[in-house]
């Protein structure tokens, strides 16, 4: 990965909010080079906690947020965003949000300089990624603030894209469907798994193969499965088995249709 170019040594960074894509992004962000002026979190031990991780100064006291930063990344719930942008006033800054779901828009009559700053990744505290692999989805009001967090983003990542905030709605709802919904499959085969005694490792391998063929192949042409050809008598099996875990064999119901169906629709 280049190194950042000179005038981004002395960038300025503050970030609103201290949670999983603030921890990671402001910790990238420092290894490149850029000076992490400051943390807010509502929360003081929460700011305290990331500050003192980066060495950086930190409030929980709104008022008491730096004004002379070069970028105010805003990694914050989608409820909260609103409040905070209009909460301050640094025309001469960048001011952009992380969200998937936030329409860049929204910056509109609160800042001159904005944009988004989008890191597609699933995030936990207390789990190393390698930004160098994260896509970073840039949006930016103008040009020049543009090639300015395009810039950026290529000190973290080798993988940017210009993606408007229609797209990134689009992109949002996808990531749930392939991150968020298919962890708690997971979860689920855990569950059945755990009742029975069985270690979770043992379909970890499964797990894998899954998540690798899709690098090579569509999902449509990766699924396989009873639901493919509706195999009636094993479906039937599995939902009597299910009788214990109503949630969970309404799930199973439901997914066994939408995939059989998807399989005979074509």
């Amino acid at each position: 990965m280049r190194p950042l170019k000179n005038n981004y040594y002395r960038m300025k960074a503050v970030f609103i909010g201290s949670g999983n894509v603030a921890t990671h992004l402001a910790a990238g962000l420092k290894e490149k080079g850029v000076t992490i002026s400051q943390i807010y979190s509502r929360t003081l031990s929460n700011a305290e906690m990331l500050g003192k991780k980066l060495d950086c100064p930190y409030t929980s006291d709104i008022y008491d947020i730096q004004t002379d930063a070069d970028i105010y990344f805003y990694a914050l719930k989608d409820s909260a965003f609103k409040h905070f942008i209009r909460s301050f006033d640094m025309p001469n800054a960048i001011h952009v949000h992380t969200a998937g779901s936030i329409p860049m828009g929204e910056f509109d009559g609160f800042a001159t300089k904005y944009g988004v700053f989008y890191p597609l990744q699933t995030f936990s505290k207390g789990k190393p990624v390698d930004f160098s692999e994260i896509p970073i989805c840039i949006e930016a009001c103008n040009s020049e603030v543009q090639l300015k967090l395009l810039d950026l983003a290529k000190t973290l990542s080798s993988k940017t894209y210009i993606i408007t905030s229609e797209q990134r709605k689009k992109l949002h709802i996808a990531a749930v469907f392939a991150c968020n919904f298919t962890n708690y499959m997971y979860d689920a085969a855990s569950q059945i798994m755990e009742d029975s005694g069985i270690p979770f490792e043992i379909i970890q391998p499964l797990i894998a193969e899954t998540a690798d063929k899709i690098k090579t192949m569509t999902p449509y042409a990766a699924q396989t499965g009873p639901a493919v050809r509706y195999d009636e008598k094993i479906i039937r099996k599995h939902l009597y088995m299910l009788i214990k875990k109503p949630k969970l064999r309404k799930i199973y119901k439901l997914l066994s249709k939408n995939i059989h169906k998807r399989h005979t629709d074509r």
